[in-house]
């Protein structure tokens, strides 16, 4: 690599830890509909979590409930699904995470994921110590809205680690627009579930997972 960059931040999902099961964050739209005494429709359900919708206006007009109130009890049940797959090791962390206790610099972690579920997987395998800043979205329709592709959370990192020249790992189309947005360079991390996706954007750098990564970071 040929630029020395004054942090790293990460993305989550896809880089340190699986991708959550999609039809897990499914039963949490449908729990969270029954909670509100709405038979759901499991295909609009399983819609909202493929394309990331917030379905406002759908909850709103479709089935009268506070849009609000219902995106906070789905927040809070996608984590609830969450922090049990972590448990069981349905959720798992990626053997090459070790590699990043070979990185000198400061690291900071930037996820989609609910924020309760990243200090979830933090603790749970004993990893916060090595970030000195975290976000994950806020479980509100705004801290929805702030989510990658937009750079609003990755630009809070990065005024909290006090840097301009940092580097953004992401496994997501989503997260190398989000990276060039914030005026960072990005590295695309091609894991087995990425082969053959197409980028909208070209990233800095690309990997097949983190050791490469630290590697050539470190060499």
């Amino acid at each position: 690599m040929t630029t020395d960059y004054e942090a790293v931040v990460f993305d989550n999902d896809g880089v340190l830890i699986e991708p959550t099961e999609r039809e897990l964050l499914v039963d949490a739209v449908c729990d969270t509909f029954r909670e509100f005494r709405v038979e759901p429709d499991r295909e609009f359900a399983r819609r909202t979590v493929e394309e990331s919708l917030v379905p406002e206006e759908d909850v709103r007009e479709r089935y009268g409930i506070d849009p609000e109130a219902f995106w906070r009890r789905r927040e809070a049940n996608a984590a609830t699904v969450q922090r049990g797959a972590i448990r069981t090791g349905e959720k798992a962390l990626y053997d090459d995470v070790d590699a990043l206790a070979d990185l000198e610099g400061p690291l900071g972690l930037v996820s989609n994921n609910q924020h309760a579920t990243i200090e979830f997987i933090l603790e749970h395998h004993a990893l916060a110590d090595h970030f000195e800043t975290i976000y994950g979205r806020e479980c509100s329709i705004a801290g929805a809205r702030r989510k990658k592709p937009e750079c609003h959370y990755i630009e809070r990192a990065l005024a909290d680690l006090g840097v301009a020249d940092a580097l953004y790992v992401g496994d997501s189309p989503k997260d190398v627009v989000a990276a060039h947005r914030a005026g960072i360079d990005a590295a695309f991390l091609r894991r087995e579930h990425r082969v053959g996706v197409d980028l909208p954007e070209a990233p800095d750098h690309e990997y097949e997972g983190l050791r490469a990564l630290v590697d050539d970071l470190t060499a």
